[in-house]
């Protein structure tokens, strides 16, 4: 999972100095607008099939059968929307181009999920990942070819294409000896309904995400929208980190919120100092040494990217420091107050948007989505001392603040050499100093270095 990610990351940041702003606010524009539209094609069912399946192995290929007719049926659905809308959003040819062909890849990579999804659900979560990693390498040889024949924007598109189709055919030969799907339309509605909560969790999480992005699409010019996307998008990819680290925890959170309270408490003020160690380092590093990290990755073409970075950046710091807050709630039987949060955040985020963009411009966007996730924290943290158990967050962030000032200072002492050089350099004495004047982080590192020298 890490080197996909890191794969994608490198292809995106080639990808973006590449097209330059113009080009590359067109790219965000349809695949932000068609990532939207196909977010509802997922109402929850494919979740409910690893649940149940998970559970009782014989009734997976009646779930697996309605998950991948109601998915395709709800893909076909989504794609005709997309293309009737595109038009009074008033987007340029090469984006309504580029549409057409991005809505018929995330549609067959929507069914590609599904199929992941059943993998998951028979503990075979070795196959999906291979054919999720093969994924991310075939969109990257296809986007070296394009790179190199200098082709258009449009061209980066089909990348995406071809692979989610070749992908789907492997994991048609893969499952045809494996499992019969079966519809069993008198239960389709039932799993329908009992899928919508996994459902409407995921389309609020992942539209808020994409949310500024297409709201920008729709009322700046395509060059800003590229200044904008271009720092943004860059934070979105480090946003895995937190579900990351806590994803081997759940079945351990899961059990503590139904039997220990008192444990369930510790381990989650643990898993938020460690996360809140990751994000606020990695906010404020790259809010001090913005200026050369952009003029390096984007060789300079995306200079005007510099601010917005430096705003959008705490979203990493703020998303890591809520994430285990939104743990407790999910753990202890409260995803519905979580969804809600993420239901308000996204109404608020459009209203800021639309407040603050004609006023401030695309910064009016980038300041939105940090005043909904400072908003997000402190909901979680209401809900969870109100609901759950008296969390107590304060204490564990002082060693961390003192170790990322002075990571800061270094970071600003050396901003006038190579971005790696000086990020490496002040990375090494935040880790260093909080190990020093924290114990907990004192043992962490000890795990570490034992694990790295065998024991030695």
């Amino acid at each position: 999972s890490i080197l996909a990610k890191s794969i994608s990351a490198v292809m995106g940041i080639l990808v973006t100095r590449y097209l330059g702003p113009g080009p590359y606010g067109d790219y965000s524009a349809a695949y932000a607008y068609a990532g939207t539209f196909i977010l509802f094609s997922e109402l929850g069912i494919s979740q409910l099939m690893v649940q149940e399946g998970s559970k009782k192995p014989e009734v997976l290929p009646r779930y697996f059968g309605n998950t991948l007719f109601v998915k395709a049926l709800l893909c076909v659905l989504c794609y005709i929307a997309m293309l009737i809308f595109m038009f009074p959003a008033g987007y340029n040819e090469t984006v309504k181009t580029m549409i057409v062909f991005v809505g018929i890849a995330v549609c067959f990579n929507a069914i590609d999920q599904s199929v992941y999804n059943y993998y998951q659900a028979v503990q075979k979560i070795y196959i999906s990942a291979a054919f999720q990693f093969l994924t991310t390498v075939l969109i990257a040889l296809f986007t070296i070819v394009v790179l190199v024949a200098g082709l258009g924007v449009v061209s980066i598109t089909f990348t995406h294409l071809f692979s989610y189709i070749i992908i789907t055919v492997l994991l048609y030969f893969a499952l045809r000896k494996e499992v019969k799907p079966k519809v069993d339309f008198p239960n389709m509605g039932n799993m329908v309904r009992n899928g919508l909560p996994f459902g409407v969790h995921r389309i609020f999480y992942y539209l808020f995400t994409q949310f500024s992005i297409l709201m920008l699409s729709l009322t700046v010019t395509n060059v800003e929208l590229g200044v904008y996307s271009a720092a943004y998008k860059l934070i979105l990819v480090l946003i895995f980190i937190p579900s990351l680290m806590t994803s081997a925890l759940y079945p351990i959170l899961y059990q503590l919120g139904d039997s220990d309270r008192s444990q369930h408490q510790g381990v989650i003020e643990k898993i938020f100092k460690v996360l809140s160690a990751v994000g606020i380092a990695g906010s404020t590093l790259i809010f001090v040494l913005a200026g050369p990290l952009l003029t390096w990755l984007y060789d300079g073409k995306f200079n005007d990217s510099i601010p917005i970075m430096m705003i959008v950046t705490w979203f990493l710091a703020l998303e890591c420091m809520s994430f285990s807050l939104g743990d407790v709630l999910t753990t202890t039987g409260r995803q519905m107050q979580r969804t809600i949060v993420q239901g308000i955040s996204l109404v608020l985020l459009a209203l800021l948007i639309f407040t603050l963009v004609p006023v401030f411009g695309i910064y009016g966007a980038a300041y939105g989505v940090i005043l909904v996730e400072i908003f997000i924290f402190f909901a979680y943290y209401v809900l969870v001392r109100k609901n759950v158990y008296k969390v107590r967050l304060w204490r564990q962030l002082p060693t961390t603040l003192v170790a990322a000032a002075l990571m800061a200072g270094v970071a600003w002492l050396l901003y006038d050499f190579h971005p790696l050089i000086s990020a490496s350099v002040a990375g090494v004495v935040f880790c260093l100093v909080i190990v020093l004047i924290d114990r907990d982080f004192r043992k962490i590192g000890t795990f570490i270095l034992e694990r790295v020298t065998g024991g030695r």
